[in-house]
């Protein structure tokens, strides 16, 4: 340890310990702490160490309990100050991009740093050397700091709108790039009025800067190139906000317009920048646009026949989307690392159309409503802001924010499309279910069917005007009421139904929109996070393994939450005190059937372990398994040995990872709230006798013999 706080002495040691292997996990310890950073960040301004420092500072921060964040705020506050301090437009920008990223250190540190980009973040002018690209950059970074920590709260979104309306003539690219950004994040996020889009006419030169002044031949020259720069990405920008506009509209006319506007500025992104990202959003734009053409007003508006859509083209598009490389960031626009869902986004979208297509009785209404919804997931997943965080090891993406398309004709086809999927689920189980279900799944596909008629119905319908009162005659779930809201003639066909069953439907339902959304919520990240991380020591987590084992966990994270939320009327069986093992059973057997492994997802698989699983999932070349259990003790799961142990037998020949969902059942001690979802997701580590390497098992925990909320003491 440095004996006292020496600068000269501890810029010495840092050097040295950042030269060759990676800095020992005792370096701030050996330093002086906390004080020693601070002492030294003074110095570090335009210093290239100053980068590796700011690293050191985030590994640390993320090694202090969350509980403690007060700590290490003195010093970290000094290196980010540093990093705003420093002229030199590398170091500068990338040490924004960690401290803006970083969910930590922006915890720590965010409202410091906002305050400071939003000051630095001024248009570049062309006195005092603004317009240097030193300058430029620099500017352009702390716009797009304070843009990030706008989304999570931490800096004034009026005061960053603010700044879009000091922009008064055309910029350099980089900087027209941040404003680009910030007002297609703006749009996504916010739903501003339309002038927040007015900039971007001045960047581009449709609307004339106002100097007051003729101005000068040589600014004349400089704007018709920054102009000429901007173009690209503001066109990119304003045919996705047009996008977004269409997702959020309720009319097939309205829809269209938005579209056509959407095409128009998509066109000219392809012509002046040859995009990949930009043909295939057309693609799909197009194919949305033929289909609402399509729809005919007489008899024939039911014939799939009539539409004006070339099923080998959407096929070809696809196939497309699965060759490009879509890691790559267009427009220089924000997006996460969402290859997997934006391609699985256009294989189903071309399946769904080669599946209509040969279905010439589905009504068009209902395909165009089936397209929306896989446009609605291509653009959620292409679309999300990212902000990374993570340790020192590995960047972990977490989704904090995803596009606002939260009403409209969008969320009414994704509706649609989740009673589509489910029916057909529910078809597919009584198929090759036991005459023990049997009965129980014919009432559940009626009522599935019948309703399934009637949204199909309530999208072909004239809608109510606004204002108009009506009686209404059928009491619906929410979830229903909402998409029949606007058609109450529609719902009367489903007075008949009794509300028992549609309220089973409407779980049904939920349950397939919470294990299909593509962002889960912060809790749900921070507690997958949480565990991935107790999982990074494990010698098998590695490769493929590593998104497969995310994906399940992220499954049953969901299903967990899901259940901690679910009414009596939804899920009986968690407020019947003699529930059993096959409750739990058939409930996650459902959820991870209906999901992305419905295809992979078996039961009672015999010979593992030299035993029976009680669901496996397979991957190619490996497979993960889930033991289920019904607990009726007040023993902490952790505390289970025999259940982990036994969790980890099924991993005696295949990969050293396993999951453990127990149903708890143990009488309430008091009246007393439900336990938080991050106390229902734990992980432990499984020493083998004579064995090298341990087995790592995750459990999660189900609430049973529960009680309502309206009784809790």
């Amino acid at each position: 340890m440095v004996d006292t706080l020496d600068s000269a002495v501890i810029l010495a040691e840092l050097r040295s310990a950042f030269t060759g292997a990676e800095p020992p996990s005792d370096l701030l310890q050996d330093l002086g702490g906390w004080d020693a950073i601070r002492t030294i960040a003074p110095n570090l301004v335009d210093d290239p160490l100053l980068l590796p420092v700011a690293y050191l500072v985030a590994r640390e921060v993320a090694a202090q309990a969350e509980d403690d964040l007060e700590s290490p705020k003195s010093a970290t506050t000094a290196v980010a100050v540093a990093v705003l301090d420093t002229s030199d437009p590398g170091i500068f920008a990338s040490g924004v991009e960690l401290f803006c990223g970083d969910a930590l250190l922006s915890r720590v540190v965010g409202n410091v740093i906002a305050a400071r980009c939003l000051a630095l973040a001024t248009p570049p002018a062309g006195e005092d050397e603004g317009l240097t690209e030193a300058s430029v950059i620099r500017r352009a970074a702390a716009l797009e700091g304070a843009a990030r920590l706008a989304i999570t709260g931490r800096a004034s979104k009026n005061k960053l709108l603010g700044l879009l309306e000091d922009v008064q003539e055309p910029q350099p690219r980089r900087y027209a790039q941040a404003v680009t950004r910030t007002v297609e994040m703006a749009f996504d996020h916010w739903l501003p009025d339309d002038n927040v889009a007015d900039v971007i006419d001045i960047l581009t030169g449709v609307a004339a800067p106002n100097y007051g002044e003729v101005p000068r031949d040589e600014v004349v020259k400089r704007n018709e190139k920054y102009c000429k720069d901007a173009m690209p990405d503001a066109e990119w920008t304003l045919a996705n906000i047009a996008v977004g506009k269409a997702l959020r509209l309720t009319s097939a006319t309205g829809i269209g317009l938005a579209l056509d506007s959407a095409l128009k500025h998509l066109t000219t992104v392809i012509a002046l920048d040859d995009r990949d990202d930009a043909e295939l959003l057309r693609a799909a734009v197009v194919l949305l646009r033929k289909l609402l053409l399509s729809l005919p007003t007489g008899e024939a508006s039911f014939d799939a026949a009539n539409w004006d859509i070339e099923l080998a083209d959407a096929q070809a598009v696809a196939a497309r989307a699965g060759k490009l490389n879509l890691d790559r960031k267009g427009l220089n626009h924000w997006s996460g690392d969402r290859k997997i869902a934006v391609l699985q986004g256009w294989n189903r979208l071309a399946q769904d159309l080669a599946f209509l297509k040969d279905q010439l009785s589905r009504d068009s209404i209902y395909a165009a409503s089936m397209v929306m919804d896989n446009i609605v997931a291509i653009y959620s997943a292409s679309h999300a802001y990212d902000i990374k965080c993570g340790t020192h090891e590995a960047q972990r993406v977490v989704d904090v924010v995803r596009p606002a398309i939260a009403g409209g004709f969008g969320a009414r086809a994704g509706l649609l499309r989740h009673l589509s999927d489910h029916t057909d689920f529910l078809r597919g189980r009584l198929v090759n279910s036991e005459d023990a279900e049997a009965a129980d799944l014919r009432e559940r596909l009626a009522t599935a069917e019948q309703v399934l008629k009637a949204a199909r119905e309530s999208l072909v319908a004239s809608q109510e005007p606004p204002g108009k009162q009506y009686e209404q005659v059928v009491d619906l779930p929410p979830l229903l009421a909402d998409f029949f809201d606007a058609t109450p003639a529609v719902a009367e066909a489903l007075e008949s139904v009794p509300q028992e069953e549609l309220g089973r439907l409407v779980a049904d339902i939920a349950d397939l929109q919470a294990a299909t959304e593509l962002d889960p919520d912060l809790t749900v990240t921070k507690t997958r996070q949480r565990i991935l991380t107790a999982l990074a020591s494990a010698e098998d987590f590695c490769g493929d393994v590593v998104p497969a084992v995310t994906a399940v966990l992220d499954q049953l994270i969901k299903f967990v939450r899901q259940r901690l939320n679910s009414q009596k009327s939804w899920k009986s069986y968690q407020f019947n005190p003699d529930a059993n093992e096959h409750d739990l059973h058939v409930d996650l057997y459902e959820w991870l059937s209906q999901g992305q492994f419905g295809s992979s997802t078996n039961v009672e698989v015999q010979e593992v372990g030299a035993g029976r699983a009680d669901i496996q999932i397979q991957f190619a070349g490996f497979h993960l398994y889930l033991e289920l259990k019904v607990d009726r003790t007040s023993t902490a799961v952790v505390d289970k040995t025999a259940y982990i142990k036994q969790t980890a037998s099924y991993q005696a020949s295949d990969v050293r990872i396993g999951f453990l969902v127990v149903l708890r059942m143990a009488p309430l001690k008091s009246r007393s709230p439900s336990a938080h979802l991050t106390e229902y997701v734990s992980h432990a580590s499984v020493p083998i006798k004579n064995g090298e390497t341990e087995r790592h098992v995750v459990m999660l925990e189900i609430p049973g013999n529960q009680t309502n909320p309206s009784r809790a003491r």
